[in-house]
């Protein structure tokens, strides 16, 4: 998706998911770096709205973890953090290799559409926030059969707390072509109905991205001091 096209997408959306929309575009591209401070009626004047979608907006990213309220100063950006990384990934990880296994075998009818999908990511890997679209595509995509919409609905929820994380990962053009490596083990795995390996190769995924995040992290790569 180009920035045009998700500005347009954004514009048609009622106004308090609008500013939500796009403060969480500025937090997961940086614009609004970790340790920022959040000040509401500067926001609120700089996107042309009134205090009360932005109040409510900055509410709501709190309670997704991405931003934090301090007592009598508003809000801060949150810093990235090691051990949310190494909570989350693990989990959004067996979740997914859950729902693959319960998408069995019907996944497999859209072998064509995953192999399209991980070309995509593949041309996308000079553009961060393209790529990043791309990768979530694909592992949509690859779950888009399974019948347990409370499962897919809670695995999209927990990926919402590792978009910073990932466009860590995604800023890194390397990493994005071991990604579509993986991603064509995945497929391959399906292919030849291995659907236990195919959990294993999605779990791999996210175990490397996990790894080299943590380096990231540990390098300063993303942190802002308070």
């Amino acid at each position: 998706m180009n920035g045009e096209s998700h500005d347009v997408a954004a514009s048609s959306l009622p106004g308090r998911e609008r500013v939500y929309q796009r403060l969480l575009d500025d937090l997961v591209e940086g614009r609004l770096p970790a340790g920022m401070r959040l000040v509401e009626a500067t926001l609120a004047a700089k996107m042309g709205v009134s205090r009360t979608p932005m109040r409510e907006a900055l509410l709501r990213l709190e309670q997704d973890g991405f931003v934090e309220g301090e007592r009598h100063k508003g809000y801060r950006v949150a810093q990235l953090d090691d051990q949310m990384a190494r909570d989350f990934y693990p989990i959004v990880a067996a979740l997914e290799a859950l729902a693959l296994r319960l998408a069995a075998p019907i996944v497999k009818i859209d072998l064509p559409l995953l192999e399209q999908a991980n070309r995509a990511l593949h041309e996308a890997r000079s553009d961060p926030r393209a790529a990043m679209e791309a990768d979530a595509a694909f592992h949509r995509l690859l779950l888009t059969r399974c019948p347990n919409a409370r499962l897919i609905q809670l695995i999209e929820s927990l990926k919402l707390q590792l978009r910073r994380y990932e466009s860590i990962y995604m800023s890194d053009a390397p990493l994005i072509g071991l990604s579509v490596e993986q991603h064509q083990a995945i497929i391959a795995a399906i292919g030849k109905d291995d659907f236990a390996a195919g959990a294993a190769a999605l779990g791999a995924n996210y175990d490397s991205g996990l790894a080299l995040v943590l380096s990231k992290l540990r390098s300063g790569f993303g942190r802002r001091a308070a």
